[in-house]
């Protein structure tokens, strides 16, 4: 692990990583408390919520084709400078008082349109300076720093609207960007170019893509199982607001602390199979990881004191840590080489059906209510998860 960070090249695009990573973490944590202020309803905290991932979903795919055809490092630099221009607008309009609901969700839709840009990119150039030996270590450095900001970036946002006021937030969120442009500034083809060798149309890359995934026994349950995990696991992030303010009466600072709990944990896992697990069958670590997840999503539905949620989030965390990193990775090792970019695509676009989880998630909890919403997805979760995961751990080889 220290080797790795010792490349100057790749501990640029590791620090550019995590204080875009702390941007988005920042975003997500004031949305959903934004949202909620505003309306007052789970659903539209949902619809938010949609917002800004459903550009994952559409656009996913055809970023990735992008990450084979255009050099990584404008893409990159494409992606930050739009974040960075929209949180700057963002912080003028909630500091002059003409933050509204819809405002802000249209300015969710740009940064989910980042994020679809920006997730390809950074995962294929991984492969690019590392190579297939080290991918593993490297994808599980980026979930270190992924986890890093989810500690930071909650705690961050959850001061400032406490304390001083939505405007901060997006200013702080600009800061990251910014930081973010200038470390990776100059790598350019160092990130790799594979557009110069790739031929045919888009239409004809995304078909490859698509083939060679679901060739892949490993590659299809990957896929199959994400679209589980995003669609009924994963929403219950976005009704953190719900569950704190209406289930445990706390506001945003301890908000902020539920979810960096659940980043600390992954962090832990993240740190973990970074430094010597990895050794670990990725399949078993990824089928153990998807199927532990959901059960402790019922245990904290079943919560009502905020220490015991914060632990379960703990755990929670080291869980999801082993889903994401070893996620990528099977991707990634399985794919070939001139359709990489193609398939961590269609790996984004599977991320990107939680748009469609949290549509559900917060028409559930405007019904039932967040605790019976967590309970009801978790479940129906192990039902899809479990037939998948088992197999793709006896696959192991």
């Amino acid at each position: 692990m220290t080797a790795i960070l010792q490349e100057p090249s790749y501990r640029r695009l590791w620090i550019s990583g995590l204080v875009v990573n702390i941007a988005r973490w920042v975003d997500l944590v004031t949305m959903g408390w934004l949202a909620l202020q505003l309306t007052g309803s789970p659903f539209m905290v949902g619809l938010a919520a949609f917002a800004r991932s459903a550009p994952l979903m559409v656009v996913g795919p055809f970023a990735g084709i992008v990450a084979d055809r255009v050099p990584r490092g404008r893409v990159l630099t494409i992606a930050q400078t739009t974040g960075m221009v929209a949180a700057l607008a963002l912080a003028v309009v909630f500091a002059s008082g003409r933050g509204r609901y819809g405002v802000l969700v249209a300015f969710e839709v740009v940064f989910g349109l980042v994020w679809a840009l920006d997730f390809p990119a950074r995962r294929t150039s991984l492969y690019a300076l590392l190579g297939a030996p080290r991918v593993a270590q490297a994808v599980s450095l980026e979930t270190v720093s992924m986890q890093i900001a989810k500690v930071l970036g909650p705690l961050a946002a959850g001061w400032c609207l406490s304390r001083v006021g939505p405007a901060a937030c997006y200013a702080l969120m600009a800061v990251m960007y910014a930081g973010g442009l200038a470390a990776c500034a100059g790598l350019g083809d160092k990130l790799g170019t594979p557009g110069a060798t790739v031929v045919g149309s888009v239409g004809a890359s995304m078909r490859a893509g698509l083939q060679a995934a679901w060739a892949s026994g490993t590659v299809r349950a990957v896929l199959m199982v994400t679209i589980a995990m995003n669609t009924l696991f994963f929403p219950y992030q976005h009704m953190l607001p719900v569950f704190a303010r209406d289930v445990l009466a706390v506001g945003p600072l301890a908000l902020g602390a539920l979810v960096a709990a659940d980043g600390l944990g992954a962090l832990t896992g993240a740190l973990v199979i970074a430094s010597g697990w990895g050794r670990l069958d990725h399949r078993t670590v990824f089928g153990s990881a998807v199927m532990i997840a959901p059960l402790l999503l019922v245990a904290l539905a079943g919560s009502r004191w905020l220490g015991v949620c914060v632990v379960i989030l703990l755990v929670m965390g080291a869980a999801e840590s082993g889903f994401a990193t070893m996620q990528s990775t099977l991707v990634l090792l399985a794919a070939p080489e001139r359709l990489r970019g193609a398939a961590m695509g269609i790996l984004s676009a599977c991320i990107g059906t939680q748009p469609l989880g949290t549509l559900a998630i917060g028409l559930l909890a405007a019904s039932l209510g967040s605790p019976r919403a967590f309970t009801l997805n978790a479940l129906v979760s192990l039902a899809v998860i479990v037939p998948l995961a088992i197999p793709l751990i006896r696959r192991r080889t």
